[in-house]
Formats: C-alpha cells, structure tokens, sequence
C-alpha cells in the first residue's frame, strides 16, 4: 500500500492520499528512499498537499519543518537540539538548503541566526550550497540575505554550475545583478566549459544575455 500511497502524493492526488490513511494512519511515519511523505509532497512541488501532510504528524523533523517553512517548528527543535541545524537528511540536503530551495525566507534566516553553515555544500553528486539552491529556486529575497551572510558567490556545483550560471540559464536578471555586484566570476566554466553568458544565450533568456555582455566588456575595458 505505501508505493501506492507515495504515487498519491506525487501525482498530487490529495483525495487518494487521504484514502489511503484512513485505511492505514500509520502510512504518515513510512518513508520512501529515506523520505518521508512531506518532503515527498515538497519535493514533488505538491506544497499544499505537503502541509496537509506536516499537519497530520504529531512531530515534524528539521528537515520537515525547513522545507515547509515552519519557524515555530524548527525553534522548537533546535532548542532541544541545537546540534541538528547542521545535520544532513537521508538524500544529503541540510535544513539550510532545504528552507532555501523552497524559498521559505523567515525559516532560512532563524537557520543561520542558529548557527547554520552557509557556504556547505550537500552531501549528495550535486553539492549544492543554500545559495546555489535559493538561486535554483528563484528566491530572490534568500539569495540577498545569504550574500549578506558571507555566502561564496563562486562556489561550483558537481556539474560545474556556479551560481551565476544557474540564475543565467533560469533568465533571472535580479540574481545575476546581485550575483555579479557581489564578485561572481562571469568567466567562470562549467564542466564542459561553459560560462554564464554562454547558458543565457543557449536558454534565449535575453535580459540575462545582456546584463552579461555588458559586464564583461565593461571588466574588459578597465585598465
């Protein structure tokens, strides 16, 4: 029942998920490859049925309450056990990178009050800091509040993406500005040798294109 029951969640089918635990309560605490049913939802893109989910456990994990931007929650925990800001989930994500790639600001803030590390890549093939992860979600206001807490602008995935190549393949013209004012590296190569321009062009986002042609020209004309 459960791989059905997971099947539910990803297909975002909150009348068959709700079916499945009045037959089985228990099917809230199963896990699959190490996930549980809310990070399954979020993950899934399923946000709403994800905090319908977080509701119906007694207790959510610092994972949980990051993805889903449960403040309350993560306070909670962290003052029982503030060694778990900094731990790492089953699939090698921490509460930072979580409450960052889902764009929750307020959670990803306490996080670093708390002690989170900002420059700490996943413990997973992709290696991507909280910063690389806010600038795959788009979060603006999370990648200015990272930037403003020393995190790396030009720290490389495990394919090679920097940050600025990722917000340049996305077309997100804010991050690239803030990107660049805060010194990331616009020759900077991916691992088949890219840099960012090269992924804007390739992707048609024009503004993006723009913005990083004229910073380069401008970099090469300074004496």
């Amino acid at each position: 029942m459960s791989v059905k029951f997971f099947d539910a969640i990803r297909a975002g089918n909150k009348e068959a998920v709700e079916r499945f635990l009045l037959l089985d309560s228990g099917l809230i605490h199963a896990a699959e490859k190490g996930l549980s049913p809310v990070l399954v939802a979020a993950y899934h893109l399923e946000p709403h049925l994800a905090e319908y989910l977080a509701d119906k456990k007694v207790t959510l994990d610092i994972f949980e309450a990051s993805a889903i931007g449960r403040t309350t929650h993560i306070i909670r925990i962290l003052a029982r056990q503030p060694e778990l800001v900094n731990v790492f989930a089953d699939d090698g994500f921490q509460p930072l990178g979580l409450a960052c790639f889902f764009g929750h600001l307020e959670a990803a803030d306490y996080l670093v009050k708390a002690g989170a590390s900002v420059n700490t890549p996943s413990n997973n093939p992709i290696g991507a800091t909280p910063l690389q992860s806010a600038v795959a979600g788009n979060h603006v206001s999370i990648v200015k509040a990272l930037l403003k807490n020393g995190a790396h602008p030009n720290v490389h995935e495990g394919a090679g993406f920097t940050p600025l190549h990722t917000a340049a393949r996305n077309g997100n013209a804010e991050i690239v500005q803030l990107l660049i004012l805060s010194g990331a590296d616009l020759h900077a190569q991916t691992g088949d040798g890219k840099i960012a321009l090269d992924l804007a062009r390739e992707k048609g986002q024009s503004q993006a294109v723009e913005i990083l042609k004229r910073e380069i020209t401008k970099r090469f004309r300074r004496p």
